[in-house]
């Protein structure tokens, strides 16, 4: 009776250091788990900074192109304009 009391006791130990590893374990997971969180967080706000950048840039780029267009059509016609001032 003694020994399988004293078995028992043993096997409680055990379970109660397993539980205490695991409980160690499982803080260390969900400080993982809440960094991996933050730094997914700073990506999402990177990559909607990347959307926002790119959308001025395609913006930008397509005033420019308006602008280069009408420069275009003025020196074009700058001939014409100033013909008569040459001759």
């Amino acid at each position: 009776m003694r020994e399988k009391i004293h078995e028992l006791e043993k096997l409680i130990n055990s379970s109660v250091s397993i539980i205490k590893k695991l409980e160690q374990e499982n803080e260390l997971l969900l400080k993982q788990s809440d960094s991996l969180e933050k730094e997914r967080d700073k990506t999402n706000k990177g990559a909607a900074k990347t959307r926002e950048f790119k959308d001025w840039r395609q913006k930008v780029k397509k005033k420019l192109s308006k602008i280069c267009i009408k420069i275009e059509k003025a020196s074009s016609r700058q001939d014409e304009l100033f013909t008569d001032y040459g001759e």
